[in-house]
């Protein structure tokens, strides 16, 4: 049984087509990644999912049912920016939302705080809190029953670096249960570090649905690029000669390298093997956003 659905999905505003005939269909247990600028559609996509919206045609299901309908009573979701009573503090306001929905565990709240690291604020009024943190406690309300589907939207915003590999790492916690997540964003370079397979859309219409190595092969984003510093940069450069690999210097103790995608979480180890002492090597996140781009910009053809 397919965990989400969506066959010919439109949403018209007057003239104007938000979202044009979208068909997909995701696997339980996945984690897809929904590309797309600002204005894309991504949003209106994740409402019409999510019971929010109606269709003007097409249809879409969860968990084999039509939506709207009562599968939806098994989906957490995060749209928009989300909203809490700010006079309350971060666990009222989820004993709340636990009491809207019912059938929710006593204890689970403190579990879904302790699962997002909100625990130690758990006692703050949501007044308090940065925008950061109320991502977090959006999505530990999103998790309070347990859902079988998680419709993301934009979950990183505001999120300093350390929030989003932790959020990054939840959402792949939560996936390993069983979960299936469909997560919306336009910063392609974090998506391409969780998810195995995206739905790439540019005004409303699908561009792309397959796994994130194929669009980046079919966009010749092949190759990784990484900044690599080293205590010796001639035996830098004498090693990754050796390894047969392009390279430009960079600056006196370092070089911008081209690596083979397949081989690129090997790079350091075969540097090292070659005698050289590295000393940093980062990664240069723009791949899946240059294939992305060219994507939308015609250089490709949809799947």
């Amino acid at each position: 049984m397919s965990a989400i659905k969506a066959a010919g999905l439109t949403k018209r505003y007057g003239a104007v087509a938000a979202v044009s005939e979208l068909s997909f269909d995701i696997a339980q247990g996945e984690i897809v990644g929904f590309l797309g600028p600002n204005g894309a559609g991504k949003t209106t996509t994740l409402r019409m999912l999510a019971g929010l919206v109606k269709p003007t045609a097409g249809t879409c299901q969860v968990l084999g049912a039509p939506v709207p309908g009562m599968s939806l009573r098994r989906v957490g979701t995060m749209i928009e920016e989300p909203t809490f009573y700010p006079y309350l503090t971060g666990r009222a306001n989820l004993r709340h939302a636990a009491l809207l929905h019912g059938d929710v565990p006593e204890g689970r709240v403190d579990e879904a705080l302790a699962f997002v690291r909100m625990q130690d604020a758990a006692s703050k009024k949501v007044r308090a809190y940065s925008q950061g943190m109320r991502q977090r406690l959006a999505l530990a309300r999103a998790l309070l029953w347990r859902p079988q589907v998680l419709l993301l939207d934009e979950p990183t915003n505001g999120l300093d670096p350390t929030g989003i590999a932790e959020f990054r790492e939840s959402l792949k916690a939560v996936a390993a249960e069983g979960t299936t997540v469909l997560v919306s964003s336009h910063i392609l370079a974090e998506v391409e570090k969780f998810v195995d397979r995206v739905l790439a859309v540019d005004k409303g219409v699908l561009k792309f649905d397959g796994r994130l190595t194929d669009l980046l092969a079919r966009m010749g984003e092949q190759q990784v690029r990484y900044t690599v510093r080293a205590a010796d940069q001639a035996a830098l450069v004498a090693g990754l000669e050796r390894l047969g690999l392009s390279y430009a210097p960079n600056g006196p103790d370092g070089a911008d390298v081209l690596v083979a995608r397949d081989r690129s979480e090997d790079l350091v180890s075969d540097l090292v093997a070659q005698g050289v002492r590295v000393l940093a090597a980062s990664v240069h996140g723009d791949d899946l956003e240059a294939a992305y781009l060219k994507l939308v910009n015609g250089q490709g053809r949809p799947a």
